[in-house]
């Protein structure tokens, strides 16, 4: 009798949606909080540049995306072409690149707010730059 007792009661438990365990282990929260090094997408614009400097507009106007990882960090293009960014200062990373035989600056401020992305071609005087969502 005491066995057909339990079995009604788990039975009515199963039914009604109970558990038979006790909670007594919290529960992690359902949303996680941001990742430290999550990605920052930048859409670069132009700053009133001279004439030669358009044919690098339609490259990088598009999104590019910048990774920190400690005393390193990549930007990469919409295109996929990576490049690694060596820290400069605290937040402030930079690398060279080549895009059609003209080396290019990129410069990425993450120590202030908003974060920013500046790209720079000193010979033509080409500046592009782009403020993070």
């Amino acid at each position: 009798m005491r066995n057909l007792s339990y079995v009604l009661a788990m039975a009515v438990a199963v039914t009604a949606g109970c558990s038979t365990q006790q909670a007594s282990t919290p529960q992690a929260p359902s949303s996680t909080p941001p990742t430290v090094n999550a990605p920052i997408e930048f859409r670069v614009i132009a700053e009133r540049n001279p004439a030669g400097c358009t044919r690098f507009d339609a490259a990088l106007s598009r999104v590019h995306s910048f990774t920190a990882t400690g005393d390193t960090a990549s930007v990469t293009s919409a295109g996929g072409v990576t490049s690694t960014m060596t820290r400069t200062a605290t937040g402030i990373y930079t690398t060279d690149f080549r895009l059609g035989g003209t080396t290019l600056r990129v410069v990425a401020d993450t120590s202030s707010s908003p974060k920013t992305l500046a790209v720079t071609e000193p010979r033509l005087g080409c500046r592009w730059s782009a403020v993070a969502p």
